[in-house]
């Protein structure tokens, strides 16, 4: 392949990612406007500026875009980069603060994809199979982030991702930050500590 092919195959595939982010922005708003199912592929389309067809192409169906919305989240609440990050920590209160960070962001920049997948699990089987594999993704990366914290030589509950997960929930959130009026700081310093401590001593 030559260098113009070459740059015009990079070309059509930056068009082809700010295509993709228009479609999962322009259904990241609509479903919090008028819902999952009160959202069609074909208003997504108008709305996106693209043929349904881009969409289908693409997505496969309207529960792909939804999918799809939990890597725009993981981009978009700063994960990939913290995943990056954590790849060259070897002290265990810094990876401790990883996940408190990730916790606080994903929170912050994406609390609407959150209240979705959990609000319309218990209705619409699409949003439950998503909210699913948002959950199953989480436990991934907290349990990576769990064994390089052991791996720096800190004693761990056999627990401890467990123990992480309960701690991470948006009902803890929520509970701090909007019932109490904490600031996401407050809540990502206590996160800190609170798992520095707990994932110690957490009980089988």
């Amino acid at each position: 392949m030559s260098a113009e092919q070459s740059g015009v195959v990079r070309l059509r595939d930056r068009r082809e990612q700010l295509t993709l982010r228009i479609i999962l922005t322009t259904a990241r708003r609509l479903f919090a406007e008028s819902g999952y199912t009160g959202t069609s592929i074909r208003h997504i389309a108008r709305e996106a500026g693209v043929a349904p067809q881009t969409i289908y192409s693409h997505f496969g169906s309207k529960a792909g875009v939804l999918r799809g919305l939990i890597d725009l989240l993981e981009e978009e609440a700063g994960l990939i980069d913290l995943r990056a990050e954590s790849q060259h920590l070897d002290d265990s209160l810094e990876l401790i603060q990883v996940l408190a960070k990730g916790s606080r962001q994903v929170r912050e920049r994406c609390g609407d994809i959150l209240t979705l997948l959990h609000s319309g699990a218990s209705i619409d089987a699409d949003i439950a199979n998503a909210r699913a594999e948002a959950m199953r993704r989480n436990r991934i990366e907290i349990d990576a982030v769990i064994a390089q914290i052991r791996d720096a030589g800190r004693n761990l509950d056999a627990n401890a991702t467990d123990v992480a997960i309960a701690l991470m929930t948006d009902d803890v959130y929520h509970s701090l930050v909007t019932d109490a009026g904490w600031t996401p700081a407050a809540y990502e310093r206590w996160l800190t500590n609170s798992l520095a401590v707990l994932l110690s001593h957490s009980q089988p």
